[in-house]
């Protein structure tokens, strides 16, 4: 073997053992968070169709507000799953109120880019818009039935 191919072949097993040691860091850290958040999704699910056999879910997103719930969207309704089976299941009508327009004044208020807009609950239906502008982050909330204001908070990241 020449000194070239025992350098090559050094190199792409220090590159496959980097790439082993990453995929495992993933695999416990990102990865689980991932799965832990489809289970909790998938239970919920599972809940409310026991509950609900009639419903048509064309979204479900985990929300952790006060109380972490499964959000299932349907057309003109939307179904609040809390992860704590004790609690009950909210149903809130959204066709009162166009969503996106509330994302869209959001932004415009906020300034910057739109980083998410979704329904979420926290002891009442609600809008939450989230914006970043630079290093800052603004969490906008408002009312589901009329999208009334509620709260602004922003968050900076300092140097």
């Amino acid at each position: 073997m020449t000194r070239k191919t025992k350098v090559v072949i050094a190199f792409m097993t220090a590159l496959i053992g980097v790439v082993i040691v990453f995929s495992g860091i993933y695999w416990f850290t990102v990865g689980h968070t991932e799965r832990m958040k489809e289970n909790m999704i998938e239970e919920a699910r599972e809940r409310l169709v026991d509950e609900q056999p009639s419903v048509s879910i064309k979204r479900a997103e985990l929300f952790n507000g006060t109380e972490p719930y499964v959000v299932f969207e349907e057309t003109d309704r939307v179904q609040f799953v809390p992860v704590d089976d004790k609690l009950p299941i909210e149903t809130r009508d959204i066709a009162t109120v166009d969503s996106e327009q509330v994302c869209a004044d959001s932004v415009a208020e906020t300034g910057g880019t739109l980083v998410s807009c979704k329904f979420g609950f926290d002891e009442r239906a609600l809008i939450e818009v989230v914006t970043k502008a630079g290093t800052s982050y603004t969490y906008s909330y408002y009312t589901l039935q009329a999208g009334e204001f509620i709260r602004r908070v922003q968050l900076t990241d300092s140097p």
